[in-house]
C-alpha cells in the first residue's frame, strides 16, 4: 500500500498546498461566502469521471486542516485502479471550507494521478518484456517529489531524484571531456557509493567508456537498429538505459532490445490531468 507521507516530506507538501491556498486566495473566495451561510454543514464526494490510476488523495487532509475540522473518508489508496463513477473519498464539515478549497483538492489530485495513470500505460507496455520504466528530471518545478510519487503509483521507477543522487556524464560534459574518460575513475575513487551513468549517442564510444568503473549506459536518441548493435558490444558488462523521443508508438521496439531500463520523460512533463470532480451529496 502506498502512502504518500512515507514517501514525500509533509512538511514540503504543506508549503506547496499553502502557496496554492495563497494563489487562489482560498480564504476570501466571494462568491461561496455569499451563497453559503458560515454554519453550514455538508457532505461531498470525490468522484473519478474516468479510469485511471489514483494518486494525491490524501493531500486532501492536509489541505482542508487549513479551513478547519473535516472529517476525510478514503474509499480508495494512492496506486488503484479507479473507474468512472467510483467515490475516491467523502469529507464531512462545514460546506464554506469544502468549496473554497474544491478547485485546490481536484488540481493536486487530478495532476497526480494523470502522471500515474501515464506511468502506468508505458509500464504495462513493456512488462512482458521485464523492462523498467525510469522517471527523469523533468518534472514541474517545485512538485518533484510529488510527481516522482505519482510515478511510483503508477509502477514506475524513481530515477535520479536530484543533481546530487547519481552521477550522469551527458553529451554537453563529453564536449568540455573531449573522449578523455579519465574522470571516471577518479569520480568512483571520490564517490564510491553512487551511480555512475554515461550517456553516449554513438556505438563506437562504448569500448572507451568501459575501460572505467562506469555503472551504465545511456544510449541516447538512437534508433532501434543502432541500440541493438549496441546491446551485443556491451554484452552485460554493465547496465544499459534508453532514452531519447519514447513514446506509446515506438517503446516496444526498444523493449523487445531487453535493455534494463527505458527512461520516459513524457510521463512527467506531458501527463494529462486524470477527469475527478467533487460534488456536493447533502447539506
Amino acid at each position: 500500500m502506498l502512502n504518500i507521507f512515507k514517501s514525500v516530506n509533509r512538511s514540503n507538501i504543506e508549503m506547496l498546498v499553502m502557496e496554492a491556498i495563497k494563489e487562489d486566495k482560498a480564504f476570501v473566495d466571494l462568491t461561496t461566502q455569499m451563497c453559503i451561510p458560515e454554519e453550514t454543514e455538508g457532505v461531498c464526494n470525490i468522484i473519478s469521471k474516468e479510469t485511471g490510476i489514483l494518486s494525491g488523495i490524501q493531500i486532501t487532509e492536509v489541505i482542508l486542516q487549513n479551513f478547519g475540522v473535516y472529517v476525510v473518508e478514503y474509499f480508495k489508496e494512492d496506486g488503484d485502479i479507479i473507474k468512472k463513477g467510483d467515490i475516491l473519498a467523502q469529507i464531512t464539515g462545514k460546506l464554506r471550507g469544502i468549496l473554497s478549497a474544491e478547485r485546490i483538492i481536484l488540481n493536486f489530485i487530478q495532476h497526480l494521478s494523470g502522471v500515474a495513470t501515464y506511468t502506468n500505460r508505458f509500464v504495462k507496455l513493456v512488462e512482458k518484456f521485464n523492462v523498467k520504466i525510469l522517471d527523469t528530471r523533468k518534472t514541474i518545478p517545485g512538485f518533484r517529489s510529488l510527481d516522482k510519487y505519482a510515478v511510483l503509483c503508477g509502477g514506475g521507477i524513481n530515477h535520479r531524484t536530484d543533481l546530487y543522487d547519481q552521477i550522469m556524464i551527458k553529451d554537453n560534459h563529453q564536449i568540455f571531456l573531449q573522449d578523455d574518460f579519465t574522470v571516471i575513475q577518479r569520480m568512483k575513487t571520490k564517490y564510491p557509493d553512487k551511480i555512475i551513468i554515461v550517456e553516449i549517442k554513438d556505438k563506437s564510444d562504448i569500448e572507451k567508456i568501459l575501460k572505467y568503473p562506469v555503472d551504465r549506459i545511456l544510449l541516447d536518441n538512437m534508433d532501434p537498429s543502432k541500440v541493438e548493435e549496441s546491446i551485443k558490444i556491451i554484452n552485460n558488462r554493465c547496465e544499459v538505459e534508453i532514452s531519447g523521443n519514447i513514446d506509446e508508438k515506438n517503446i516496444e521496439n526498444y523493449a523487445k532490445l531487453y535493455p534494463d531500463y527505458i527512461s520516459v520523460g513524457k510521463i512527467t512533463h506531458s501527463a494529462r490531468a486524470l477527469d475527478i470532480s467533487l460534488k456536493v451529496k447533502n447539506v
